[in-house]
Parts: C-alpha cells; sequence; structure tokens
C-alpha cells in the first residue's frame, strides 16, 4: 500500500507572489486588513492568525518577513 505523505510546503519555504508577501507586510507594519484572497493563503501557510481584534502576524510570518527582504 503506497502512501501519499506529500504535504504543501509551509511557511518559510512556500511560494509567495509579491502582493501577498506586501500584504503580509503591511499587516505586520500598520495592522492593515488584508485582502481575502491573499488572507486565506496566508492562514493556510500559518504566516497570520486570527485574534481578537483581527489579524496578527506569527512568528513565522515575522521570519519569512525577514528571509524576504
Amino acid at each position: 500500500m503506497v502512501r501519499n505523505i506529500r504535504t504543501a510546503p509551509r511557511g518559510l519555504v512556500a511560494p509567495l507572489s509579491q502582493t501577498a508577501l506586501a500584504a503580509l507586510r503591511a499587516l505586520h507594519e500598520t495592522n492593515r486588513e488584508i485582502p481575502q484572497e491573499h488572507r486565506c493563503r496566508l492562514l493556510d501557510l500559518g504566516l497570520i492568525e486570527t485574534a481578537t481584534d483581527g489579524m496578527k502576524v506569527t512568528a513565522i510570518g515575522r521570519e519569512r518577513l525577514v528571509s524576504d527582504r
């Protein structure tokens, strides 16, 4: 029996478009609302999370911002 053990890349190795990266940076720097199309991808990758007062960048999201400078 063959199992599919491949998983989607997460966090630092997952490809992001320039607009998604800009949305992540805007959320981190100014706490602005980000577009729904980017929000879903960033949530799936664990780069952002929901908080009581909106969305916030996770620790791995901050690492991603540093690594993509």
